[in-house]
């Protein structure tokens, strides 16, 4: 009779050790013979390993850190801000450069002599104070001083 070996199915058949024997691998892809009369190579010594000094960890000031969110929303702040302030002071001036009066205007050139008293209390209506008239074309034409040139034009309000 015949006995037959039962093997386990999880393993495998063994197979002999495969072994080079007398050769050992050499620097970049060469074999060296290792024998009786082998001299291992002469290596270098390595460079001397500076020790790591380790700092003490950097203190933080305490206050407010932004995140790249925190710097968006403080920059379209500003801009609205800037954006802001400067619609404001453009209807400032450009209200200051041509005022919206109550009444229409006309054009007067200035005649040799002519004073602004003069042409504030001919164009002022029965009743009115001429220093109010006078106020109002000064302000309508951006005017500095009382002085006027002759020939030069004004603007005059009319009732």
């Amino acid at each position: 009779m015949s006995a037959l070996v039962a093997q386990p199915a999880w393993s495998a058949p063994a197979r002999p050790a495969r072994r080079r024997v007398g050769t050992r691998p050499a620097g970049r892809g060469s074999l060296q013979l290792v024998g009786p009369g082998f001299v291992p190579p002469v290596v270098a010594p390595a460079a001397p390993v500076r020790p790591v000094v380790s700092r003490p960890p950097r203190e933080e000031a305490p206050g407010l850190r932004l995140t790249a969110r925190g710097r968006r929303v403080l920059t379209t702040l500003a801009l609205l801000a800037a954006t802001g302030a400067s619609v404001g002071l453009g209807a400032l001036v450009g209200t200051a450069a041509n005022p919206a009066s109550s009444s229409a205007t006309t054009t007067v050139t200035v005649a040799p002599g002519q004073t602004l008293w003069s042409l504030a209390s001919a164009t002022a209506a029965p009743g009115e104070d001429p220093r109010d008239v006078l106020a109002e074309i000064t302000e309508l034409n951006g005017l500095a001083s009382s002085e006027l040139a002759v020939g030069q034009e004004l603007l005059v309000p009319v009732d």
